[in-house]
């Protein structure tokens, strides 16, 4: 099978959040030159939906470019960046969303009951990313022969860690 770019080597898919500086860290924590690494980025690494578009991409990535690995690298000590509730409605509330239209997405259930979880509210960075490695190692549309490996890094220090 000819890629576009003409390469026969197998892909790896880099899932991560929007710090560029952790990139360096990639082929190292991959064992992949960095022509072979594909990445999604998305603001925490967060995949918040088993069918919404990052899902969709990943799917996309395995079929389309041969992705047979990949890996979640999110960010050591990334939860301070996050708003909290009362930090959320007070935006909210500033652009001009109302308790009621927040309390009707929550009713329809079409992100869940609950808009703060789903955008994110401050959680464990170890326990998002075995959510994230659990939704893509269960999903029904990637094949069983994908590996999908966990880690958290420090952009700072180029730390990292598996995440099992």
């Amino acid at each position: 099978m000819t890629k576009i770019n003409g390469s026969m080597s197998k892909k790896a898919l880099v899932i991560t959040g929007l710090n560029e500086k952790l990139y360096p860290l990639f082929p190292l924590i991959t064992n992949k030159k960095t022509e072979e690494l594909m990445i999604i980025n998305n603001y925490g690494a967060v995949i918040s939906q088993p069918y919404g578009c990052t899902i969709r991409n990943i799917i996309m990535a395995v079929f389309h470019e041969d992705v047979d690995e990949i890996y979640i690298i999110g960010e050591m000590n990334n939860n301070e960046n996050l708003l909290k509730e009362d930090e959320w409605y007070s935006k909210f509330q500033e652009a001009g969303i109302t308790k009621k239209t927040i309390q009707t997405i929550e009713y329809i259930d079409v992100i869940g009951n609950d808009v703060l979880k789903w955008l994110g509210a401050p959680q464990d960075s170890k326990m998002m990313i075995q959510k994230n490695i659990d939704l893509i190692q269960r999903h029904p549309l990637i094949p069983k022969t994908v590996s999908v490996y966990g880690f958290i890094a420090n952009a700072e220090t180029s730390e990292f860690e598996a995440v099992s």
